[in-house]
């Protein structure tokens, strides 16, 4: 497995002062960070070099962006650093929802669409669940399972494997995943090679994200930084018909 070196990652400061303000209260006390994340390009290429710039080889790249509590804009940030790093790479990037599945399918399907959850169960391809992101060049997604809790329903073992098999097609896999008060999705860090804590500006206390990295790195996990997101948002639009 690629692990990414050194997780002291340097802070990137924006000049906003209510931001940086609650920086210092959030996050200073904590010896990693990656700074105050907005919806600007710029902040998620910020993102995605400070995370290259720790890579150890050219193997494929699992990161798992994941909050302490629920309303961070953790799927924002993930979502937003899958797109860069598409930019970036020759080959597609795929992005893979693990939060809870809608109930109903969208608007015109009658069927809801196959998840990768699916496709191991059936013996199908792994590539009958990946579709193109929307409004976006070079970037795939796929949903990971139904129902409310598609981590748990996976399971580990299934989970490995899956990851093998799709690290043999894309340079860069991004897993979103639930907060860490779902113990399923604290233990996927150990699949991974890194995991990134999004925590949102003067709303997550400095013992969420103590008792958060503790929490991946005993499940056997490594914490790379931690994102500073400015506020929470909806999703991008170009995931917006997922």
């Amino acid at each position: 497995m690629n692990r990414l070196s050194n997780p002291d990652l340097t802070i990137l400061r924006k000049s906003a002062s209510a931001v940086q303000q609650a920086e210092e209260q959030a996050v200073a006390p904590v010896r990693i960070g990656i700074g105050a994340i907005g919806r600007h390009h710029s902040s998620f290429v910020q993102l995605y070099y400070a995370i290259e710039a720790r890579r150890t080889s050219a193997m494929p790249l699992v990161v798992q962006f994941i909050s302490p509590t629920a309303g961070n804009g953790a799927s924002t940030v993930a979502s937003g650093y899958a797109r860069v790093a598409a930019d970036d790479c020759a080959q597609p990037v795929l992005y893979i929802d693990c939060n809870a599945a809608p109930s109903r399918p969208r608007r015109g399907q009658t069927d809801p669409e196959p998840t990768l959850y699916d496709a191991l169960r059936r013996g199908l391809p792994l590539t009958d669940a990946i579709s193109p992101a929307k409004d976006a060049k070079n970037l795939l997604w796929a949903r990971l399972g139904p129902g409310e809790r598609p981590l748990l329903a996976l399971g580990g073992d299934r989970l490995q494997s899956m990851l093998d098999m799709l690290r043999a097609s894309y340079p860069v896999i991004v897993l979103d995943t639930p907060p860490t008060e779902a113990p399923e999705s604290a233990a996927v860090s150990r699949y991974c090679d890194g995991s990134v804590l999004v925590v949102a500006a003067g709303r997550t206390k400095q013992w969420e994200i103590e008792n958060a990295k503790a929490l991946l790195e005993r499940l056997g996990g490594q914490t790379v930084g931690v994102v500073l997101n400015r506020e929470q948002s909806v999703l991008p639009r170009w995931l917006g018909g997922h």
